[in-house]
């Protein structure tokens, strides 16, 4: 049947032409009704799937925020540990440097006091002119120097033993020549 029916020919048309007209109206109205509701439950499913896709969107969104301000904290925080480690090591630093510098001072202390106690231990030997009187000023700083003694001082004695070695193999290359 026509879809589009004009108004002459409904003029001219039967009863039987008329009814069947009517039904085709009223299946077609009847089957736009049933498409109108697939459309409304289809915008209708649309617009609730357009509803999550806000609700999650707005979420992530958030969610995003907060991360990026989580971020930030963290690297604020990361920052300021840097800090305090460059800080500590520029502390250590100074810290190595001055003790390089005590322990350098210190080891020319040492040295000067290493020329001291050789020049304590030649004082120790002052006026010996033979090997017996090097001998008997030997064994006199040993009895007072000696570590078992009470006012003994082993690195003193040992001392006093390298300068009576040296003075011994002075006098023997002095015999001997």
């Amino acid at each position: 049947m026509e879809k589009f029916i004009s108004e002459e020919r409904i003029d001219k048309a039967t009863e039987e032409e008329l009814f069947e007209m009517k039904l085709w109206i009223y299946k077609e109205s009847q089957r736009l009704e049933q498409e109108q509701m697939a459309v409304d439950r289809k915008v209708a499913e649309i617009e609730a799937e357009m509803k999550k896709f806000r609700d999650r969107f707005q979420f992530e969104r958030s969610r995003l925020e907060h991360d990026k301000q989580k971020l930030q904290d963290d690297k604020a925080l990361f920052d300021q540990q840097i800090e305090i480690l460059k800080e500590g090591f520029d502390k250590l630093n100074i810290d190595k440097k001055k003790l390089e510098r005590e322990r350098k001072k210190l080891e020319q202390e040492k040295g000067y006091l290493r020329e001291d106690e050789y020049s304590r231990a030649e004082f120790f030997f002052q006026g010996v002119n033979s090997l017996l009187a090097l001998k008997k000023r030997y064994r006199d700083l040993m009895k007072i120097y000696h570590p078992d003694n009470l006012c003994g001082d082993h690195k003193l004695c040992d001392i006093i033993n390298e300068e009576y070695n040296v003075l011994l193999r002075q006098f023997d290359a002095y015999m001997k020549a």
